[in-house]
């Protein structure tokens, strides 16, 4: 168990996140479906907790080399991020979708004060799961 310093000092820090344009939460899509849904829960009552938006953070899914498209896709629906443009498949170990993901940060970033970012996104970002 952390020390009540070091725990203070981590949410310190965590609370200089609601100043940032962009969020990204990486989460390991391989974890079971159990894990998955914890750290997921855990992460995201952090973040609120410190008084992040949801829609600041990109939800990225590392390790989707590990996972089906049908399982990511599972986990993205019971997440609720089906409908959401701000969610990737990654495979840090392959490179897979990394090239995609920093597309996917810029146009948000560059398209922040945009209301139609999200259609800029769509156009040229087809394809969470790399396929």
């Amino acid at each position: 168990k952390l020390p009540a310093y070091m725990i203070e000092a981590f949410k310190s820090t965590l609370e200089e996140l609601i100043y940032t344009d962009v969020i990204v939460l990486v989460i390991d899509v391989s974890d079971s479906l159990f894990d998955f849904k914890k750290k997921f829960a855990s992460c995201m009552r952090t973040l609120s907790e410190v008084g992040v938006e949801r829609d600041v953070v990109i939800f990225v899914l590392n390790k989707s080399d590990l996972a089906s498209n049908y399982e990511i896709n599972e986990k993205v629906k019971i997440l609720n991020l089906q409908d959401s443009k701000k969610w990737i498949a990654v495979s840090a170990l392959v490179g897979k979708n990394l090239n995609e993901l920093k597309i996917l940060v810029k146009n948000i970033i560059e398209n922040q004060s945009s209301s139609n970012y999200n259609n800029k996104i769509v156009k040229e970002f087809k394809d969470p799961y790399g396929n």
